[in-house]
């Protein structure tokens, strides 16, 4: 029986990536029109035939790369949401491949161990990792990529992210509606791109309602190398503090929580504060649950491998940016002024 052609054995003839292979079969942007041409005409050549969903599925091999600065353990929110992703995918018939990428590695550009070299099908990256090691696997990944939870301008790739902006600017306006004005952030501005961007959603909602945004108001939680969350090396408390805090993630507001404790400040009767993700649900030393804005893992999992099969199969699919929008949940974290 002659052997079934791949996608792969079609980009490796031409000398391309699978990537853009898949592109041109799927009629993507991205592709001059010369190489889809040949690449189609290399497909009628070699026989090269889309097979059935119920097969095709159970053969697809998905990598996972997730920094270990996010990860930490399996109780994160990355380790959470690829607990999710691989549940999903394995019901879809498709196989999962975890690697946590040291710190080390992402300093020193190690390209990954495990989903490398044409190991998986396709690779999912969560959360953000610096530009020098995105451009490295941009250059030498031969299998499809896809971002989760980040986007980034120079690397034209389908990413599916929380709606970070608007939820901080409902976040923001929840405070006001309860009678705060004086509000501050949590979160270092540029380490991530949802930091940054929840940063924006949240001067947003001070400049509509007047209110200048207060440079002594904006904590630091990280270094702006995002080697992880560390408020003892990183924070430093304003002499006039405001009524409120919009923190960047839950992680954060939880241990500026005990970090306000620490200063003699309780919370909310003192300072109010609320976070972002809804994964944390309280502050365990004293049981105080966060009011913040739940992400929707679920609906960001079920677009990210909607895309990846499509890919796959060379199907017509809308790619690039897609925001998936959450809600805010009220909890205990938060007093109303009079």
């Amino acid at each position: 029986m002659p052997k079934k052609i791949t996608m792969a054995d079609i980009a490796a003839e031409l000398g391309i990536s699978t990537v853009t292979v898949s592109k041109a079969m799927a009629g993507q942007k991205g592709v001059s029109e010369e190489m889809r041409k040949r690449i189609m005409e290399i497909a009628q050549e070699r026989g090269y035939q889309k097979t059935s969903q119920s097969k095709e599925n159970g053969d697809y091999k998905i990598g996972v790369l997730i920094a270990a600065k996010y990860i930490g353990n399996i109780d994160s929110f990355y380790g959470h949401m690829y607990q999710i992703f691989s549940a999903r995918a394995a019901k879809m018939g498709c196989f999962t491949m975890l690697e946590v990428l040291s710190d080390d590695d992402e300093k020193k550009i190690v390209y990954p161990k495990l989903i490398g070299d044409g190991n998986v099908d396709a690779v999912v990256i969560m959360g953000a990792l610096n530009e020098d090691y995105l451009a490295m696997l941009d250059e030498k990944l031969s299998s499809p990529t896809f971002y989760m939870d980040f986007t980034d301008r120079k690397h034209q790739k389908d990413s599916v992210i929380s709606g970070s902006y608007y939820g901080a600017y409902i976040l923001t306006n929840y405070l006001f509606d309860r009678g705060h004005r004086n509000i501050g952030y949590v979160g270092t501005v540029l380490a991530t791109p949802s930091i940054t961007d929840r940063y924006l959603g949240y001067t947003r909602a001070l400049m509509e309602h007047g209110v200048s945004v207060n440079d002594d108001w904006i904590l630091n939680d990280r270094d702006p190398g995002n080697q992880g969350i560390d408020l003892d090396k990183n924070l430093k408390l304003p002499k006039k503090m405001p009524t409120a805090f919009v923190c960047n993630c839950d992680l954060a507001a939880i241990r500026f929580i005990n970090y306000l404790k620490e200063k003699g400040y309780k919370v909310p009767q003192d300072i109010s504060v609320v976070g972002y993700d809804d994964f944390i649900y309280s502050n365990s030393s004293d049981d105080i649950g966060i009011t913040t804005y739940k992400v929707d893992m679920d609906e960001m999992v079920r677009r990210t491998l909607k895309r990846i099969i499509h890919v796959l199969r060379g199907e017509k699919y809308r790619g690039g940016l897609s925001i998936v929008e959450g809600c805010l949940v009220e909890r205990d974290s938060v007093k109303r002024l009079s």
